[in-house]
């Protein structure tokens, strides 16, 4: 396997944990998107295409399961501290990330994908529009609404947590 195919690897993996939740899933899925990359023969063999590439199977991959968790009704979410930081630091910043993630997937699959390659991946639009298959032009304006929709949320979440400490 190339240096290229690993580094890609481990970033589609951050993907796949973004997108599914659970780090374990998360691997299996990369796992089996990597070997369909090695033995696909139209895959792409380096550079951005391979990106892209492994990033669309990730997806694919990473959809399927969430649809089979759906359906064994059981979604895990793992959480991990970061250390250098004060105990209160770390609480404070697991309990941002935990709001975050759980908004995050709160959010119907489509928007989370979309918030999850731009915001935590930094794709550009255009990759973006290249990885979903679908146009620049809805990548930017279903981004729009889906960062919507994940205001709505952590502000109906923040509004429940101020009611429920008074």
């Amino acid at each position: 396997m190339s240096q290229e195919l690993i580094d890609y690897s481990r970033k589609a993996l951050i993907f796949a944990v973004q997108l599914l939740g659970s780090q374990s899933d998360a691997e299996d899925v990369v796992q089996a998107s990597v070997e369909k990359a090695l033995a696909h023969p139209k895959a792409p063999k380096g550079g951005i295409d391979l990106q892209k590439w492994l990033y669309r199977v990730v997806r694919n991959a990473a959809i399927d399961r969430i649809r089979q968790l759906s359906r064994e009704d059981e979604l895990d979410t793992d959480q991990q501290i970061t250390s250098n930081q004060s105990p209160e630091r770390q609480l404070e910043q697991l309990q941002i990330k935990t709001r975050l993630m759980q908004a995050l997937s709160a959010l119907p699959v489509m928007q989370r994908e979309l918030i999850v390659l731009r915001d935590y991946h930094g794709n550009s639009y255009e990759d973006i529009a290249e990885i979903l298959a679908i146009p620049a032009g809805t990548v930017m304006s279903r981004l729009h609404r889906a960062r919507m929709a994940l205001r709505e949320l952590l502000k109906n979440e923040l509004n429940e947590v101020n009611h429920e400490s008074v």
